[in-house]
Parts: structure tokens; C-alpha cells; sequence
């Protein structure tokens, strides 16, 4: 009888500690304060990845990289400045939308 016991005990406090690690972005250069950096400045542009919920299960995972790399993209440059991410989301009845919208002044220090 002691055995079952431990088993279910053990199985339990195994399932009760479990634990998950997620990267979200890596970055070459980050900071909250104002930095004067050159380059030529451009338009303030939008990049977003967003993935749909249906039922409230995800159809994928939102990669907030993949909304820096497209605003980049859509700016035609190599950095982002006085940028801002944002984690959005939506949902009417069964069908929503999850993911991350990242804006920002791109900055072309190549040119």
C-alpha cells in the first residue's frame, strides 16, 4: 500500500516543479537612456508578428525578433532608435490574435 503512495507523491511533486526557459529577443546593443548615435535618420516604422488563437490555443508562437527584423526591413536600414515594443492582443468569442508590435526611427549608419 506504501508503494502506489510514494509513486503517486513522487509523480506529483515532479509534475508541481516543472519549469520553462523562453528566449524572447537577442540584441547587439540596448539601452534605455538617450544616446546621440550616427547615421542617417529615417521615418518612424512598425513591425509586427502577430499569431492567431483559436478556441484559445495558439496557431504558433509570437517571435518578437521577427517584428524587429520587419520593421528594420520596412525601413530600409540597420537599427532601430527611441524605439517601443508592445505585446498585443485580442480575442471576440472562439478567434483572437496574440503577438508583438515593435516601433521605432530607423537609423542607417552605413550610409
Amino acid at each position: 500500500m506504501r508503494q502506489p503512495v510514494s509513486v503517486v507523491v513522487a509523480s506529483l511533486a515532479s509534475f508541481l516543479l516543472t519549469g520553462c526557459t523562453l528566449r524572447i529577443v537577442d540584441f547587439t546593443a540596448l539601452s534605455s537612456k538617450n544616446v546621440n548615435i550616427p547615421g542617417t535618420r529615417g521615418e518612424r516604422v512598425q513591425g509586427k508578428d502577430m499569431k492567431w488563437t483559436i478556441l484559445g490555443i495558439p496557431t504558433g508562437r509570437p517571435d518578437m525578433k521577427e517584428a524587429l527584423d520587419r520593421a528594420i526591413e520596412r525601413g530600409s536600414g540597420d537599427m532601430l532608435v527611441d524605439g517601443v515594443v508592445y505585446s498585443k492582443g485580442w480575442s471576440v468569442l472562439f478567434i483572437g490574435q496574440m503577438g508583438y508590435v515593435v516601433e521605432g526611427t530607423i537609423v542607417n549608419t552605413r550610409r
